[in-house]
């Protein structure tokens, strides 16, 4: 039987695709869930607000410390809940790219319009097969209608 499809214009040999998840965050993870046949490996999602997070973070790092003395330059912030930062994340997506075989696609998740395109083509550069792009909108506001959030208000 010939279970072969196309997915997102790559040819896959079956249609099981490891979902993002842990397994994907470390390169044994990944070499296992190849040899457990998946046929594509999607990494877990970087979120805009992490990178914008790195950038305001190094402008406030260096920023707060200018009236300080040299020793106090050395201070770093705090580690960040999720599991890679946006460095990190293209430096492990071309770790994973060297690592297997299969098709590896990156994930985004974009609040702002925009907001995300500058890191899609450092994904893409950085080997990613495709992009999985996640688009939200966090409602705060409860009188906010469904209708609002959907036309973009």
């Amino acid at each position: 039987m010939d279970f072969s499809t196309e997915y997102l214009g790559m040819r896959l040999p079956h249609p099981l695709v490891a979902g993002a998840g842990p397994l994907s965050d470390d390169l044994d993870g990944v070499k296992r869930l190849e040899d457990a046949g998946a046929a594509a490996i999607v990494l877990r999602s970087l979120f805009e607000e992490q990178i914008t997070r790195e950038q305001m973070s190094e402008y406030e790092n260096i920023d707060i410390h200018a009236d300080s003395f040299a020793e106090a330059a050395t201070y770093f912030p705090t580690p960040d809940a999720f599991a890679l930062g946006p460095f990190e994340y293209l430096n492990h997506l071309r770790r994973v790219k060297e690592a297997v075989r299969v098709p590896v696609l990156a994930s985004l998740n974009g609040a702002t319009p925009g907001g995300w395109v500058e890191y899609a083509g450092l994904m893409e550069e950085a080997g990613a097969d495709a992009l999985e792009l996640n688009l939200y909108r966090i409602a705060t506001d409860p009188e906010t209608t469904s209708a609002d959030i959907a036309a973009g208000d």
